[in-house]
C-alpha cells in the first residue's frame, strides 16, 4: 500500500508536537509489511523559488516532498488557507506518487485545495491536531490572549489582522519595500499598514473569519474519516459540521525508544520542567510566577524552549525576562528530541500550564512514558490525559496561585510523588498507532471511499440522466469550439447540440469538421438568445432529455461542473433550475455571480457575490437564488412542460431571469450550486461596448419590471427606477459612449412604451 502522509512541517526543519509525531509516524508505517511511505511538507527557504519542490529519501525510507512557501506570492487573505497555485503544484505531486490513500495532518501554510484534489480517486483521512480547520491561528486564542469560542454564527474580530485584509495592489507593494530596501521604506509600509487598519471596519474581519470557516467547511466534505485524538476535539468537529458518521474518537501513540531504560537521578529539590516553546497560549509565566510565589528553596525549574514570536509579535518576551533570571531557574533552550527522555529523567514533574485548550499534548504522552506525573490546566485535552490525584494533578487555567498550591502539596506530601508515579499508564506505542491506522487504511480501500456520506453522491454510471446540453453560436465559432470541449471532458455523459444562430459566416461547416460528436442544428437567421436556445430545447426534449444544460459560446465549464449540478437537482427534486458560480474568465479567481438576486418591489437584479475572490465565497450545500444566469443553466424537463420555453419577446437580455420567475410560480426552486464551476467571458456576441447592450437592457428590464406583481403606480414607480439606473449605468461606467448610450436608452423606453419587442 502508498500512503502519502500531508503535514505543515518536518524534521529536521521542524520540530513541533505534530510534526515531531507524523515523523515516527511515517518511520511506524514504513517498517510494516508492503507499505510505501511518502511525506508532503512545506519548505520556508526564502532563497528558493516560491512553490519549488525539493525531494529527498530519509534513512527509514520514507520519500519526502517540500514545497517552498514562504508567503511572499500571496495576494490577499485567502491565499493563506486557500492557495492556488500551491495546491496546483501538490496535487501534481498527488497525481505522481498515485497513493492508495491520503492521511492528512496538517494544512496550515500549504492549502485546503489539497483536499479535492486528493479526494479525486483515493480515500482522504485527515487529524485534528488543533483547531485550525476554525481558527486561522489554530488555538483559538484571541490577539488579546482571551480564548476565544470560535468564528461560529457571525465570524470573529479577535484574531484577523485588519492589515491582511488588503487588496493585491497593497501585498505586491510590501513585497517591492521588502525588496528594494530603501530608505524610509520601512517606515512607509508600516504606516500604510496602520492606516489600513484604521479604515478597515471590523464586519471586514468577522466576514473574512466567516468566510473562512465556511470554505474549510466545504473543503472538508472530500474527506472520508477524520480522526479526533480528544474528545474535546471530536466536540469541535462535531461543532465544525462534521458529520459523526465521519469521525473517529482514537489516541495517538509515541515513539517509546527515548524513554526505555531511564536511570532517574534522586535529589533533595523538586525539580519540574516545562517543554515547549516560551509563547503567552502556553503561559510558561503562570508557572514562574506560581514557584516565585512559594519563596522556597526547594523547587527549581527546568525550562526545555526558548522564546518565539508568537503570530509575529515577541513582546512576550519582554514580560518573561524578568522571571527567566529567577534563581530557581535553569535555562536549557530546546533540545533534540532524542534527549527528552534524558532531560525528563532529571525531574520530578511535568507541568503543563497552557491557557489555550490544548488537543491531546504529545508532551503530556513523553512524560508518562517517562514515569513523570503532570500537573496541568483543567482545560481541554489536558484534563482529559491527565487524571487528578491518580497520574497528576490539574489546576485553575492561568491562575498562578492555584499552580502554587498544587506544587505545595508535592513539596508538603511526601508520598504524593510517588503515588503518582505508580498511578501513570503506559501511552500507545507509535507502532501500535501505525498497525491501526493501516487497517483503517484497507477498509476505507476496500469500502469504496468516494462513494461515502462524506462526498457529494456520484450519479451512478449505469444509468446516468440524460443530459443534453445545448450550446448557442452566433459568429463565435472559436469561442463555441472551447465551450463544446469543456463539455466532451466533462466527467458526467453530454449529448451536445450545437445551435448556430443564423452566423452565415461559415460557423456551420467549421464546427461540424471539428467537432464530429456534436450535432450543428442552423437556423438560418437570428432568433435571439431566446430564440435560438429554444430551438435546442425542442430537439432536445425531442431526443428524450431529462436535463437540458443551456451554455453560452463563450462560457467554459470545469469537468466536474455538470456532473455536480446533476447531484444537486437528484438531491432536491424541487430544484427545477440549477446554475454553477460563474468565475470570470479574464481574472479566474473572481465570482461573475452565484446567483441572481430580483428585488420585484424595484425592479432591481444584482448578481450575488460579483467581483469577489472565489476563496470568500461561504461554501456548502446548493443555495436556493431568485435567479440564475442563462449563459450556463441546467434545467429540468418538467419545468418547460410546466412552465414553457423561453420568451422570444425578450429576444437578448433578461429572459433568463423572467423564465426563472416563471419557474418558481409554477413551482419549481432555482439553485446555485457552489461546487460546481464555470468560466464566462461575456460580450462576445453583441460586444461590449454596443448601444444594443444598452437598448435590450433597457427595454427588456422594464418588460420584466411590467410583468412583476404590483399596481399601476407602483410599475410606473419601477419603471422610473429601472430607467435611472441604466441611465446611471450610461453616464457612469465609460463602457459605452455616452451620447449613443443615451439614445439607445431612450429607444429602449420608447419601443416599450409601443410595446415592440422582439429583434431590435
Amino acid at each position: 500500500m502508498r500512503v502519502l502522509l500531508v503535514v505543515h512541517g518536518f524534521p529536521p526543519a521542524a520540530s513541533g508536537g505534530t510534526e515531531i509525531y507524523v515523523h515516527s509516524f511515517a518511520r511506524a508505517l514504513a517498517a510494516l509489511p508492503g507499505v510505501d511511505v511518502f511525506v508532503l511538507t512545506r519548505d520556508a527557504d526564502t532563497n528558493r523559488p516560491e512553490y519549488a519542490v525539493r525531494s529527498g529519501r530519509t534513512t527509514d525510507g520514507v520519500t519526502v516532498f517540500r514545497i517552498n512557501n514562504t508567503f511572499q506570492a500571496c495576494t490577499s487573505f485567502e491565499d493563506s488557507y486557500a492557495n492556488p497555485a500551491l495546491a496546483a503544484v501538490a496535487g501534481g505531486l498527488i497525481d505522481r506518487i498515485d497513493p492508495d490513500v491520503v492521511h492528512v495532518q496538517h494544512l496550515t501554510c500549504l492549502s485546503s485545495g489539497i483536499l479535492p484534489h486528493a479526494a479525486r480517486r483515493r480515500p482522504v483521512v485527515m487529524t485534528l491536531n488543533d483547531y485550525w480547520l476554525v481558527c486561522h491561528r489554530g488555538q483559538l486564542m484571541r490577539r488579546d490572549g482571551q480564548r476565544c469560542d470560535g468564528p461560529f454564527e457571525h465570524g470573529c474580530d479577535g484574531c484577523v489582522p485588519r492589515g491582511v485584509l488588503a487588496g493585491p495592489a497593497v501585498y505586491r507593494a510590501g513585497r517591492i519595500a521588502r525588496a528594494v530596501p530603501l530608505p524610509g521604506t520601512a517606515g512607509g509600509v508600516r504606516a500604510a499598514t496602520k492606516l489600513l487598519e484604521f479604515c478597515t471596519s471590523i464586519k471586514h474581519t468577522r466576514d473574512a473569519s466567516w468566510a473562512r470557516l465556511q470554505h474549510l467547511r466545504q473543503a472538508c466534505s472530500a474527506v472520508d474519516l477524520f480522526l479526533a485524538p480528544s474528545a474535546t476535539m471530536e466536540a469541535w468537529a462535531l461543532r465544525f459540521g462534521i458529520d459523526r458518521s465521519r469521525l473517529m474518537r482514537c489516541d495517538q501513540g509515541i515513539d517509546l525508544s527515548p524513554f526505555a531504560r531511564l536511570a532517574r537521578t534522586p535529589s533533595d529539590t523538586l525539580r519540574l520542567a516545562f517543554a515547549g516553546s516560551l509563547i503567552p497560549s502556553k503561559a510558561p509565566h503562570v508557572l514562574l510566577e506560581a514557584v516565585r510565589s512559594l519563596a522556597s528553596q526547594r523547587v527549581s525549574v527546568d525550562l526545555l524552549g526558548s522564546p518565539a514570536p508568537y503570530h509575529g509579535d515577541s513582546s512576550y518576551g519582554d514580560r518573561l525576562a524578568p522571571l527567566l533570571g529567577q534563581p530557581f531557574v535553569r535555562k536549557l533552550g530546546p533540545i533534540p528530541h532524542e534527549r527528552v527522555g534524558d532531560a525528563f529523567s532529571d525531574v520530578d514533574a511535568l507541568v503543563v500550564s497552557s491557557e489555550w485548550i490544548e488537543n491531546a499534548p504529545f508532551v503530556i504522552r513523553e512524560a508518562f512514558a517517562a514515569g513523570l506525573p503532570v500537573i496541568a490546566s483543567n482545560l481541554g485535552g489536558m484534563a482529559e490525559m491527565v487524571r487528578h490525584d491518580c497520574d497528576g494533578l490539574l489546576f485553575a487555567p492561568g491562575d498562578p496561585s492555584a499552580l502554587a498550591a498544587r506544587i505545595r502539596r508535592l513539596l508538603d506530601e511526601p508520598d504524593l510523588l510517588e503515588r503518582l508515579r505508580q498511578g501513570i499508564r503506559p501511552p500507545m506505542s507509535i507502532e501500535q498507532d501505525a498497525a491501526e491506522n493501516l487497517i483503517r487504511y484497507e477498509r476505507l480501500r476496500r469500502s469504496g471511499a468516494a462513494r461515502e456520506p462524506g462526498r457529494m453522491a456520484e450519479v451512478p454510471a449505469a444509468a446516468p440522466p440524460s443530459l443534453h446540453a445545448v450550446v448557442l453560436n452566433y459568429r463565435t465559432a472559436d469561442q463555441t469550439w472551447l465551450a463544446v470541449r469543456s463539455l466532451e471532458t466533462s466527467s458526467a455523459p453530454i449529448r451536445t447540440l450545437i445551435v448556430d444562430n443564423g452566423s452565415n459566416d461559415g460557423s456551420v461547416d467549421r464546427l461540424a469538421s471539428a467537432l464530429p460528436a456534436a450535432t450543428v442544428i442552423p437556423t438560418g437567421r437570428n432568433l435571439g438568445f431566446s430564440g435560438g436556445c429554444n430551438v435546442g430545447i425542442r430537439a432536445a426534449l425531442e431526443e428524450g432529455a431529462r436535463f437540458v444544460l443551456l451554455v453560452n459560446s463563450d462560457a467554459v465549464l470545469a469537468p466536474n461542473a455538470a456532473e455536480r449540478l446533476l447531484a444537486a437537482a437528484e438531491a432536491n427534486p424541487r430544484a427545477g433550475i440549477i446554475s454553477p458560480v460563474l468565475l470570470s474568465r479574464e481574472e479566474p479567481d473572481r465570482i461573475a455571480s452565484a446567483g441572481i438576486r430580483f428585488s420585484a418591489k424595484t425592479g432591481r437584479m444584482r448578481n450575488i457575490a460579483v467581483g469577489q475572490p472565489l476563496s470568500l465565497l461561504p461554501p456548502g450545500a446548493a443555495h436556493e437564488v431568485d435567479a440564475v444566469s442563462g449563459c450556463v443553466m441546467l434545467v429540468r424537463r418538467e419545468v418547460f412542460e410546466r412552465a414553457g420555453l423561453l420568451d422570444e419577446a425578450f429576444f437578448f437580455y433578461f429572459e433568463d431571469i423572467e423564465f426563472c420567475l416563471r419557474a418558481r410560480r409554477a413551482g419549481f426552486d432555482t439553485l446555485c450550486v457552489p461546487e460546481a464551476l464555470a468560466y464566462h467571458e461575456g460580450g462576445r456576441s453583441i460586444g461590449r461596448t454596443s448601444p444594443d447592450r444598452v437598448y435590450f437592457a433597457t427595454r427588456n428590464h422594464l418588460r420584466m419590471g411590467r410583468m412583476a406583481d404590483g399596481g399601476r403606480a407602483t410599475t410606473w414607480l419601477r419603471g422610473g427606477l429601472i430607467v435611472g439606473l441604466n441611465a446611471g449605468y450610461v453616464l457612469l461606467s465609460g463602457e459605452t459612449p455616452r451620447i449613443r448610450g443615451l439614445g439607445a436608452l431612450a429607444r429602449g423606453v420608447w419601443h416599450h412604451l409601443g410595446g415592440r419587442y422582439g429583434p431590435p
